[in-house]
């Protein structure tokens, strides 16, 4: 039997050379497709952190003017306690002061961006974790906020706006009662619009001080990524 003889003379020189380029290749694809995928999760990353911070300007600007108007109301009402605590019962003032009380800010915060993110589940592609954390705090500042509007709301349409109704001519704002004013009745209405409305001026404080917070934030967020 003959013995079949293999020519086994490889050019394993240029095997290796070829596998090596397949190696290469495949790792720079994978490098690239790696790439393009942080480039767009980066993208997205800021596009998120530029809409927070603009809708988080807008709402700093509406709750400001909520918490001056507030401010403003609380001063009028403190000065109608003054007057009340006095019994200076015949102050012109006092039906004039009374109307403050009719008078509620109306703070409408904008939470679309938060909404889409948490919607999505993309909140992790924000990667500061203080960022995130931030913006979770200034936002369930809000509902605090909002619950405190409530509050004060429904107070003046279960207490206030009734009395009122029933005492005040809106015709010319003479009384229909005279003696109103000199009721027990009217001056807790009074003292207990007073505690609730310092109550949402404090909520409004703490919420635009989570607002700064978050601008700080954000703005230095906005120049990483501008890098």
């Amino acid at each position: 039997m003959k013995k079949i003889k293999l020519n086994l003379n490889i050019d394993w020189k240029s095997k290796i050379v070829d596998l090596l380029i397949v190696i290469i290749g495949i790792t720079i694809a994978f490098k690239l497709n790696t790439w393009n995928e942080s480039i767009t999760t980066n993208l997205e990353a800021k596009d998120y952190i530029e809409s927070f911070y603009e809708e988080n300007i807008t709402n700093e600007t509406n709750l400001s003017s909520a918490l001056e108007f507030s401010e403003s109301n609380r001063k009028d009402i403190d000065t109608l306690k003054q007057i009340l605590l006095s019994k200076k019962y015949d102050d012109k003032r006092i039906k004039t002061l009374t109307a403050s009380m009719m008078g509620l800010a109306n703070y409408n915060p904008s939470i679309t961006t938060m909404e889409n993110i948490t919607a999505s589940g993309e909140f992790k592609l924000i990667k500061d974790i203080e960022l995130r954390k931030q913006i979770i705090n200034t936002y369930n500042s809000y509902h605090v906020t909002l619950k405190l509007e409530a509050l004060l709301s429904d107070y003046l349409n279960k207490n206030v706006t009734p009395f009122i109704f029933e005492n005040i001519r809106f015709s010319d704002f003479s009384s229909i009662h005279s003696d109103f004013i000199k009721e027990p009745l009217f001056e807790n209405i009074v003292f207990g619009y007073e505690v609730l409305l310092s109550q949402q001026i404090k909520g409004y404080q703490d919420s635009l001080e989570e607002i700064k917070l978050l601008n700080e934030k954000l703005t230095t967020a906005n120049n990483v990524y501008k890098k």
